[in-house]
C-alpha cells in the first residue's frame, strides 16, 4: 500500500501571512493538529502545529495587540519532513514513529497534494488487524524458520478456514515471531486442537 491510497485530500493549508490567530482559529475549525504553509502556487514553505500555535499564544496570559499581528511565516517550522504518494505505507507510519510528530505533508515536485496523519495510520492498523471483523482472534509464538507460516495456513484452509487478517511481530525470545490471525469459519476449541502441535505457544485465543 503506497501513501497516494491513503493520504487526505484536498489538504488544508495556510498562507505564511496569515496570522497565528487566524491559524489556531482554522485548526480548532477543521480539528486537525497541523497546517501546511503554502504559497499561492501551493508549494511548500513550512509547517505549523496546534502545539507551536498554543505556545506562541499562551506565552502570556493574555494576548495583547502586538502578539495578535504575529505571522505564521514567524514561527512556523522550515525543515518539514514529507512523503511522495509513492512512498510506501510502513516508510511513512516509520517516520511519523520515529521523529515524534503527528502528520506527513505529501508532495508532488515541491507542491503539496495530500497530507498522512497517525490517525491515518491507526485506521490502516484496525484493518489490517481485522479489529472490526468478526472471527477469532489467535495470537501463537512461532520458530522463525522457512515453512513455518505455511503450515500454520495450510492447516487452517484444510479445516476450511478463512484468514481475515494477519500480522507478524517481533518476539522477546530470540528465534521466535509473534503471529496474530483473525480466523472465521472454525470453531474456537477445533482451531486451538488443530493449531497446537504447530506452534511453540498459543499466547492468546479469543
Amino acid at each position: 500500500m503506497l501513501v497516494g491510497a491513503r493520504m487526505t485530500y484536498p489538504v488544508i493549508t495556510i498562507s505564511p501571512r496569515a496570522t497565528v490567530d487566524a491559524a489556531s482559529d482554522l485548526i480548532k475549525k477543521e480539528s486537525i493538529h497541523s497546517l501546511p504553509v503554502v504559497d499561492r502556487q501551493g508549494r511548500l514553505l513550512g509547517l505549523i502545529s496546534k502545539n507551536e500555535l498554543d505556545r506562541v499564544l499562551c506565552k502570556n496570559d493574555s494576548l495583547n495587540e502586538a502578539e495578535s499581528e504575529i505571522l505564521v511565516e514567524d514561527c512556523m517550522m522550515t525543515q518539514v519532513l514529507t512523503v511522495t504518494e509513492n512512498t510506501p505505507i510502513e516508510e511513512a507510519a516509520r517516520i511519523i514513529s520515529d521523529y515524534d510528530i503527528k502528520s506527513l505533508p505529501v508532495l508532488r515536485g515541491n507542491y503539496v497534494v495530500g497530507i498522512i496523519t497517525a490517525t491515518s495510520l491507526i485506521r490502516i492498523f484496525l484493518e489490517m488487524t481485522g479489529a472490526r471483523s468478526q472471527g477469532i482472534r489467535l495470537t501463537l509464538l512461532v520458530e522463525d524458520i522457512p515453512g513455518k507460516i505455511f503450515a500454520i495456513f495450510k492447516r487452517i484452509c484444510e479445516m476450511n478456514g478463512n484468514v481475515v487478517s494477519f500480522s507478524t511481530y517481533n518476539s522477546d525470545e530470540k528465534g521466535f515471531k509473534m503471529m496474530t490471525l483473525k480466523i472465521d469459519g472454525i470453531e474456537k476449541y477445533e482451531l486451538k486442537q488443530a493449531i497446537t502441535p504447530l506452534v511453540y505457544k498459543i499466547a492468546d485465543i479469543r
